[in-house]
């Protein structure tokens, strides 16, 4: 009877005159039969009848959106929102499309402004939460994901979020970071206690919807605390595989050992760059390559990796067309270079889908997931102990355990003078992410600046930029406090290109790590440039790249674990310049044995093989 009534009404709607409204609803009834291109036609051909007909353009906005044709379903929305200010779906519509452009600002305007026409959707608040989240406004994010949850208790990723925001990309001063630890263990706990009482087939949906990326950024062995937030991922994961009847991984058949890599940076991304490009290029011919490209994000990189491996498959696909991919490809080795960093390769990485599946430092801290079964990590990075900090088994490569390819790009000039640095300042770089500078360093930059002087610090800002914005605050703050003219010294900049980085560092009189989080890459490239580096050796993995750069070269006078011995290295480089310039030779002539390493992904075959062979 009821499609008996769909039909009449279909024959209705196309036998009345020709009327926006008619046209309008016929889109509607296409859009629930799946019929998308008929729904496309019926809301363009009421927009065409009646322009500025807001219904029409919000459903075919969300039609466009949901098709994947992000720009044509931005300008409908906006066309929306233009025709009626307080159209609220149009604005939620239009905010959650923003949210996946990276435009986080203007997403989280439309947002307020659908919350303001009508306040009581759960949704809309949890969006705003993602929005605050990526924009660094912890805070807002917790007050948004508990208006949400307050609307509706049964919202698990307005749960999962606040759980995860309480960890800020910016620490405050007065935040001890082992307090905000203590938040998200006790905040996790809640969260898996409320899942036990409210049992749901739907609870995987809420893994990887936000992730604890800063706490990577947090000094300290957070092994505990992921450890327990890796175990509620897989096993809310692994409800969902035994309930759809994931097949267990399968041996390969073939004569040589099957490897996949799962990334969403196989583009030109400092993961790409660092780590898996020389295993794409150097992995010799026992090993049957397989890239799996998570992302959209597509430049030359991708073409060159693919002409190099057995297969690349790429994205966008949701997660569940990715796992039957993976789990159909037969691997005998799965490796996840970046976990923490994007959802998609999280939920995979959950999930047991290759006989042996490891991870390594795309992001630099142990992932917690019991269903990985090592961690590559680089002789070079690791103190004495450091197998305690991961829950995964520890391996740790030769030297600095990649094959890094040098950039050999000419500098171009950078003219200082833009960023109000004169002539005769004193340049230090200060390379990191703002999330790498803790509080408990402030008061260094501060003597730094005083005892280098004329010198200016130069740091960068972040995209979007008030994500970085608490740090500078912060920082300003501290040389306040010390009555040290904080505009006088420091400089925030925006992020350069290659070349001029690479002139900027030419220029520059050192780099100064980040204590507590240091940076591969931007390490590698001052190298690269003979720029002499300030080193800050701490006790975890991730606060030893440029410490253990440094020793690898036989210079470890430059490594450094003091605020006193830290100050003193960087005002010798800022006066003794017979001195700098020969530590500038020595880097040029120490240099090369760091590129092209093949040796450690020869030491990476070994250890596949090995690990297939048990």
């Amino acid at each position: 009877m009821l499609g008996w009534l769909r039909s009449r009404l279909s024959l209705a709607l196309r036998q009345a005159p020709a009327s926006a409204e008619a046209s309008f609803h016929l889109g509607n009834q296409h859009c629930s039969q799946g019929r998308i291109d008929d729904a496309e036609r019926a809301f363009r051909d009421a927009i065409k009848m009646r322009p500025g007909y807001a219904d029409a353009l919000n459903n075919l906005g969300s039609l466009l959106k949901d098709s994947g044709r992000i720009a044509e379903a931005e300008r409908a929305l906006s066309d929306a929102v233009r025709c009626r200010p307080n159209f609220s779906a149009a604005h939620f519509n239009l905010g959650t499309l923003l949210m996946d452009l990276r435009r986080y600002g203007e997403a989280a305007d439309h947002l307020r402004s659908s919350l303001a026409a009508e306040p009581t959707q759960a949704d809309a608040h949890y969006w705003l939460g993602n929005a605050c989240m990526a924009l660094g406004d912890a805070r807002a994010a917790c007050a948004a994901y508990e208006a949400a949850i307050r609307l509706d208790a049964g919202h698990a990723k307005a749960r999962w979020g606040l759980v995860m925001a309480q960890v800020p990309p910016v620490i405050d001063a007065d935040t001890p970071p082992g307090a905000v630890v203590s938040a998200f263990t006790r905040a996790l706990g809640e969260i898996k206690a409320w899942l036990h009482a409210h049992p749901r087939s739907d609870a995987h949906a809420i893994v990887g919807a936000q992730q604890p990326f800063y706490l990577a950024y947090v000094e300290g062995n957070h092994r505990h605390a992921l450890g327990e937030y890796g175990q509620l991922c897989v096993d809310l994961m692994s409800q969902w595989a035994a309930r759809v009847g994931l097949p267990k991984p399968a041996a390969s058949s073939g004569t040589r050992c099957r490897v996949g890599i799962v990334s969403s940076h196989i583009h030109n991304h400092s993961v790409w760059n660092a780590i898996v490009r020389g295993w794409v290029e150097h992995l010799d011919p026992r090993f049957e390559l397989h890239l799996f490209h998570t992302s959209g994000v597509e430049d030359g990189e991708a073409a060159w990796a693919e002409r190099r491996v057995a297969s690349l498959h790429r994205g966008p696909r949701d997660w569940l067309q990715w796992a039957k991919t993976l789990s159909e490809a037969r691997l005998d080795v799965l490796l996840y270079p970046e976990i923490g960093m994007d959802t998609t390769t999280l939920r995979l990485a959950c999930l047991r889908l290759a006989r042996v599946q490891l991870a390594t430092w795309g992001h630099p801290i142990t992932t917690g997931l019991p269903t990985l079964d090592g961690y590559l990590s680089a002789e070079a990075f690791e103190p004495a102990g450091a197998a305690a900090a991961y829950r995964e088994a520890l391996f740790s490569l030769p030297r600095l355990g990649c094959c890094y390819r040098p950039f050999r790009t000419p500098p171009a000039p950078v003219d200082l003078a833009d960023f109000g640095v004169a002539a005769a300042d004193r340049v230090l770089v200060c390379a990191g992410a703002p999330s790498k500078y803790g509080a408990r360093y402030d008061a260094l930059w501060v003597e730094v600046a005083k005892q280098c002087r004329p010198c200016k610090l130069i740091f960068f800002r972040s995209e979007p930029p008030s994500l970085g914005a608490p740090f500078e605050r912060r920082l300003a703050s501290a040389f306040a406090r010390a009555g040290v003219d904080f505009q006088a010294h420091v400089r925030f900049v925006p992020r350069l290109s290659q070349e001029n980085f690479f002139g900027l560092l030419a220029r520059s009189h050192a780099m100064l790590d980040s204590p507590g989080f240091s940076g591969f890459n931007t390490a590698m490239q001052a190298i690269e440039c003979a720029c002499p580096i300030v080193a800050w050796e701490g006790e975890a993995m991730r606060s030893r790249f440029a410490s253990a750069i440094l020793r690898q070269m036989g210079l470890d006078e430059c490594v450094c674990n003091d605020p006193a011995t830290f100050v003193a290295r960087a005002v010798r480089l800022c006066d003794d310049k017979a001195y700098a310039d020969e530590l500038r030779g020595r880097i040029a002539a120490r240099r090369e044995p760091l590129f092209g390493d093949r040796g450690t992904v020869v030491a990476l075959g070994e250890l596949l093989l090995g690990l297939v062979a048990q």
